[in-house]
């Protein structure tokens, strides 16, 4: 008995010993991947305050009007005026034509098909005005009405307008690049003729079309003042990969340099006198996939953080539905958050926007931006002086990245950090997760997943005064006088896009 009892106890001890050995080799390996994935997390983010790149324009930061929304729209929205005041929204494109064509006494009223034609040209381009915006009027390819739009706006009325554009995705309507081209030299001829201060721009392409905009240039860049193109993430009927969306975004910085490449080798002379403005940006053209969710807010800010960098001009498409909601609707996230929606609550990708602008609740970003690095991978790191501001994207959806900063030029004070992320609701605007100190010119911080973070310097002492950056060609339009009003809007409407309210004819619009 006794003998049996003891070979239980030693069968039951080795029992004991093994799973203390398996749970022991468990641990041991997750510890190793932990300490593997932090390693993998962390890295050096590298600022030069020394070294600018690029003076940034005001108008810089602008959102195209759709003119939908009824019966809240633009025009008449007093919320909406708010929100994009605050917002910081320098420069508005909006669409306007003659309600009969060719004959100037008649109603002057918004472009899009299906847009709210209550209100007049003149109407429109006091609302931009309003909110401290320069307003970019896209005027129709005729020659006659063009001109007349000029004299109406520069010389018959006291609404002023400097910046205008000649059509709008041209190849949407079977339009050839050599037609356009000889149209808008006519039409550019025969607006100058009525003012010769205004800046004109033209191409306007639907996307980044390199042979359409090449043909162009070749026509028309002996008088054009800037190139617009458009770009879409995806359709937005399902939702796409985030790295192949994260390229894209990329992607629009690429083809303002490719374009300003294109413009140095065809019209050399003229090079450095002829911007670059994204006409139109935002993921969806067709339908919502992605669109509430906190991922629309790093892919926006990524967009226009590439726009920036590349010394493009940017507009947001657009105001109603895409930046601002237009009515009541209830949301669930992927998270299971049940949200409801209320007409004017902010998206997604007004806080993309507002992360560097600081939507009212922080400073925003300077006017020159300057020399970055960064060792992390899926970080995006954007950096302004004048004053100092940095903006971080994590675009990983699962890891923390830890950075620490490097600071050149700037050695200590204090910098009031702003995020918006995963933990924010996806309407929600940033929120503030505190103020670091700033020792010896380096500070470490933890970037959340699917995160954008604003970091707001307060410097106390600097090593340097910051200097001029280099000369670089126009990134943005450049009128010889300066800038007043201007107006302009989208006339290429986009299928079955929902969510943008309802149009003056009482259907839904898009």
């Amino acid at each position: 008995m006794l003998r049996n009892r003891k070979i239980k106890i030693v069968i039951f001890l080795g029992i004991v010993m093994l799973l203390i050995g398996i749970l022991l080799t468990v641990f041991l390996s997750q510890k190793s991947q932990e300490i593997g994935q932090h390693a993998a997390g962390s890295g050096i983010i590298t600022i030069d305050f020394t070294s600018p790149m690029r003076i940034l324009d005001p108008l810089t930061i602008g959102m195209d009007v759709s003119g939908y929304g009824y019966p809240n729209v633009f025009a008449n929205d007093q919320v909406e005026h708010q929100q994009l005041k605050t917002l910081g929204i320098t420069y508005m494109r909006m669409d306007l034509t003659y309600s009969t064509p060719g004959d100037p006494t008649s109603k002057i009223v918004c472009g899009g098909s299906g847009c709210d034609t209550r209100w007049t040209g003149d109407q429109w381009v006091q609302a931009i005005k309003a909110i401290g915006a320069q307003p970019l009027l896209i005027v129709p390819s005729r020659a006659v009405d063009a001109a007349n739009m000029v004299k109406h706006f520069n010389k018959e009325t006291s609404n002023d307008v400097r910046y205008w554009m000649v059509g709008n995705e041209p190849e949407q309507a079977g339009i050839s690049a050599a037609t356009y081209s000889t149209n808008f030299n006519r039409d550019y001829d025969a607006m100058k003729a009525i003012d010769p201060t205004i800046s004109i721009g033209g191409g306007a392409t639907a996307w980044y079309d390199a042979p359409f905009l090449q043909t162009f240039l070749q026509q028309s860049g002996s008088r054009v003042d800037f190139v617009d193109f458009h770009g879409y993430g995806q359709e937005g009927n399902v939702p796409g990969d985030y790295t192949t969306l994260f390229q894209i975004a990329a992607g629009y910085g690429k083809s303002i340099n490719n374009l300003r490449s294109l413009i140095q080798h065809i019209v050399p002379a003229r090079a450095s006198h002829i911007g670059i403005e994204v006409g139109e940006w935002e993921l969806n053209w067709g339908g919502t996939a992605q669109n509430n969710t906190n991922f629309h807010t790093v892919w926006a800010a990524s967009v226009l953080g590439h726009i920036l960098s590349s010394g493009g001009w940017s507009l947001f498409f657009a105001d109603k539905g895409n930046a601002i909601y237009s009515y009541q609707h209830t949301v669930v996230d992927p998270h299971g958050h049940v949200v409801i929606i209320h007409a004017g609550d902010t998206t997604p990708a007004y806080h993309g926007i507002g992360m560097f602008t600081g939507e009212g609740l922080f400073r925003g970003f300077g006017d020159t931006m300057v020399s970055t690095h960064t060792t992390l991978p899926n970080l995006e790191v954007y950096v302004s002086d004048n004053p100092k501001n940095i903006v971080v994207l994590n675009k990983d959806p699962s890891i923390t990245r830890t950075a620490t900063v490097h600071l050149k030029g700037v050695t200590s004070g204090t910098i009031d950090v702003w995020r918006k992320d995963e933990s924010v609701l996806f309407p929600n605007p940033p929120i503030k997760r505190g103020t670091l100190p700033l020792e010896n010119g380096t500070f470490t911080y933890q970037l959340s997943p699917f995160s954008v973070t604003a970091f707001v310097l307060h410097p106390a002492s600097q090593t340097s005064p910051t200097p001029s950056p280099p000369a670089t060609a126009a990134s943005s339009p450049t009128p010889s006088s300066p800038p007043g009003a201007t107006l302009a809007q989208d006339t290429f409407r986009r299928a079955n896009q929902a969510f943008w309210g309802t149009a003056s004819d009482g259907q839904v619009g898009g």
